[in-house]
């Protein structure tokens, strides 16, 4: 018996500062999101009640290692679904698919991918935005990285002038910048043709073979009655059909 069976509850690990996909309410301490609450959806296919997960902070470089101490019994944080990550975890089948882009000041001159020579771009640790922005640099003659820990500090940083653009999936950015005290400072420039999709997939420990075969039968049966849709529909808030593909 797997231990999240013996338990009766889950463990699940995502972000906190990404209001729409994985926030902690710092007047309430309520976990909030698209994520979160697709967690409780798996807990509520699992187990009968939707309480039974308990929710853990990981940070973008720290989310496969938190599997691998046993911190959280699954990561539902932005992880895409990569080769060599398929080699320290085992992923689910992909809940949602989304592309690359970048957000700039409203102002900024930057219209397309190429623009970004010469520019400060705002990456977050352990993502793999940061993986192709640092691929991507030869291309981009003059061009730096900012790296901050959070992807909410990409956001941060282009609002503080720090840089001159951000780069994260499509998902994640349209929600940062709905959320921004001003939107309408910001805006968001679609790259996904450049790199490959960005499938996400829930991780978990290589060893829980048990536990991945009842999120998949989970998963696909929130696929199936459109209940991922609507939870994703309700965090984007008619944020746009380019936005993100169904898995």
């Amino acid at each position: 018996m797997d231990q999240f069976e013996s338990r009766g509850r889950l463990i699940a690990g995502v972000s906190f500062d990404i209001p729409g996909m994985g926030y902690e309410d710092p007047r309430t301490g309520a976990i909030e999101g698209f994520e979160p609450d697709l967690a409780r959806a798996i807990a509520q296919d699992i187990f009968g009640a939707p309480d039974r997960v308990d929710f853990h902070q990981v940070h973008d470089a720290g989310r496969i290692q938190a599997l691998q101490d046993h911190v959280v019994d699954m990561v539902i944080s932005q992880l895409t679904i990569t080769p060599d990550r398929a080699e320290q975890v085992l992923f689910s089948t992909p809940y949602c698919v989304t592309g690359e882009a970048i957000l700039v000041p409203t102002d900024s001159t930057i219209e397309r991918f190429e623009d970004l020579s010469g520019k400060r771009i705002a990456v977050t640790a352990g993502s793999v935005s940061i993986r192709r922005m640092q691929a991507a640099l030869p291309s981009l003659p003059g061009a730096t990285l900012v790296v901050t820990p959070l992807s909410a500090g990409n956001l941060e940083a282009v609002a503080k002038g720090e840089a001159d653009a951000a780069s994260n999936d499509l998902i994640n950015l349209t929600l940062m910048q709905r959320r921004a005290d001003h939107p309408e400072r910001y805006r968001i420039i679609d790259i996904g043709k450049r790199f490959d999709p960005k499938p996400f997939g829930v991780a978990v420990e290589k060893s829980r073979h048990a536990l991945l075969a009842r999120l998949n039968q989970a998963i696909e049966r929130l696929k199936a009655n459109g209940q991922i849709d609507r939870l994703l529909d309700a965090a984007l808030a008619g944020a746009g059909s380019a936005t993100a593909r169904r898995a």
